[in-house]
């Protein structure tokens, strides 16, 4: 297993791309809408000081934990949206745990000595 821990800014979402998607055998999209909605929220939401995040590749599996220590916050707990009907009715954000809920193939939440810990199972080719 890999790790890296990055400051919660925007600009770091690059670093942590590129580390992540080094690990696997292609780029893959899902695991890069992914790991962009889940950072985004870390740093827009969480008030952390820190973001680690642990990354193993075992065929066909991708397996990637983020960890804060920011507020305690269970996306798994946070209700799917209502979608729109029309591209016209569309809202901008709002979106982002609803699709990795959707795209990753397990996801696991849990609070520990005051840090978040969260998850995430995806298969990839």
């Amino acid at each position: 297993m890999n790790s890296i821990t990055i400051k919660p800014e925007v600009n770091e979402l690059y670093n942590l791309t590129e580390f992540i998607l080094n690990e696997l055998p292609e780029d893959n999209l899902q695991v890069n809408l992914i790991v962009e909605e889940i950072f985004t929220n870390i740093v827009n939401y969480s008030n952390t000081e820190f973001i680690t995040v642990n990354v193993e590749y075992n065929y066909p599996t991708v397996t990637m934990e983020f960890i804060d220590n920011g507020i305690k916050f269970n996306p798994l707990l946070k209700e799917d949206p209502s979608l729109p009907e029309t591209i016209d009715e569309a809202q901008v954000g709002g979106l982002g745990i609803f699709l990795t809920k959707e795209m990753a193939d397990d996801l696991y939440y849990h609070h520990k000595n005051g840090k978040n810990h969260l998850k995430i199972i995806k298969k990839v080719k």
